[in-house]
């Protein structure tokens, strides 16, 4: 600024800058220094601490505020005095005539005169309790937040179990229904052993036994025994299957297994409620693929891939085809899981994986199935799932993943 313009200011009228002050929108007062006697006392003062003019000029602190507010402010009144330089106190609490609570941003700083001594100390107090209010409540919704964030993820873990034991409870009903059919026709081909052997012991006792008897018993052993054989292998075969499901579901190991063989085990201990339905369910693609994962995640996503398609894809009465592919690309697999269903409407297809988002509330639908699938994939598994659907031509679901899963 130039030489004439400062004189310009300098000869402004002192009134004019006490206007100035006067209007400012923020407490602004000043104390002579021997007595700490308030001088000036502007309007917003007035308006913030709740005092007039008349009630504060010419007093200290002390005949205006508590002996403890009066006692801090001393305190800094000394402090600006023997330091020679600004006192910045970011947050004080004040109060105001009426006994209510103030945030204040104060600033003190020492007015000398002509011969470098301080007369006067200039403070400027800034309400920034509205301010403060709002961090405040901010920084405790903010935790109210996190404490929330905390309890969902918790809840998700949660559900992800209670699905496990869900899905293992159904697994543990279907074993008992479909190994009875093995073991049923095993034991009717026992029972009809143990009897011709009984007959043929009697025919042998009697002495009357001919060539063409034996032929015929012997020919009735072979086929019971094969019938026996066939049976015992196709339950223990149910066992194998239903037993690696089952350890896999309840287990969060790690392990290397073929990802085609290990799908069809998991339609395998689906079949109980399958066999109920006409769909053809099954597994295509690179089934030599093997990976390092979490079998138990696999079975998971699996079983919740076809459980949605029975409940929201087709009807009961449907012939469906679910089917799930196979791709290796380098270090990254690829599992595409479609039905031909119904599909999924357009504006459905952004809130799929959203909590509870179902179209079959009170029909069978949580609303969790495809939310447990995708923070599976994400995060257990660290994939990445993409869901496709035309109405009225079907639904796909797209997995990449890696085959060695480092979490």
């Amino acid at each position: 600024m130039s030489d004439g313009k400062n004189n310009a200011l300098s000869r402004l009228p002192i009134a004019l800058f006490e206007q100035i002050v006067e209007n400012l929108p923020t407490a602004v007062f000043a104390k002579e220094t021997e007595s700490f006697r308030f001088v000036f006392w502007n309007g917003f003062s007035e308006k913030l601490f709740g005092y007039s003019k008349d009630e504060v000029l010419d007093k200290t602190d002390y005949d205006i505020f508590s002996v403890e507010l009066a006692e801090k402010y001393r305190q800094n009144d000394i402090e600006v005095l023997e330091k020679r330089e600004l006192l910045d106190i970011p947050e004080e609490i004040s109060h105001s005539a009426s006994g209510e609570s103030i945030i204040l941003h104060r600033r003190e700083i020492p007015i000398y005169d002509e011969e470098g001594s301080a007369c006067y100390l200039l403070v400027i107090s800034e309400d920034i309790t509205e301010r403060k209010n709002a961090h405040d409540s901010l920084t405790i919704a903010n935790e109210a937040w996190q404490d929330t964030l905390g309890i969902l993820r918790e809840s998700q873990g949660k559900l992800i179990e209670a699905q496990k034991m869900a899905s293992l409870g159904g697994l543990v009903a279907g074993i008992a229904h479909e190994i009875n059919t093995p073991i049923g026709i095993g034991v009717t081909a026992a029972s009809l052993l143990d009897q011709k052997i009984s007959e043929f012991q009697q025919l042998y006792n009697s002495a009357k036994m001919k060539r063409s008897d034996l032929e015929k018993f012997l020919d009735t052993v072979a086929q019971s025994g094969s019938i026996i054989s066939s049976n015992l292998d196709r339950a223990a075969d149910l066992v194998r299957g239903f037993k690696q499901v089952a350890v896999d579901q309840s287990s969060e190991e790690k392990r290397v297994f073929a990802l085609g063989p290990y799908l069809e085990d998991v339609i395998l201990s689906l079949r109980p409620k399958l066999k109920q339905l006409k769909h053809d369910t099954k597994v295509v693609g690179d089934r030599t693929t093997e990976v390092e994962s979490y079998p138990g995640a696999f079975s998971q996503i699996a079983t919740n891939f076809i459980m949605n398609s029975i409940t929201h894809a087709y009807d009961d009465e449907d012939e469906g085809n679910m089917v799930f592919e196979i791709h290796l690309d380098g270090r990254e697999v690829t599992v595409e899981y479609t039905d031909d269903g119904r599909g999924i409407p357009e504006e459905n297809l952004t809130k799929i994986f959203e909590p509870f988002f179902t179209t079959k509330r009170g029909e069978g639908g949580s609303g969790l199935g495809m939310h447990i699938v995708y923070n599976l994939v994400t995060q257990k598994l660290g994939g990445s799932i993409k869901c496709e659907s035309t109405v009225g031509i079907g639904t796909k679901f797209t997995l990449k993943l890696p085959i060695a899963n480092f979490q």
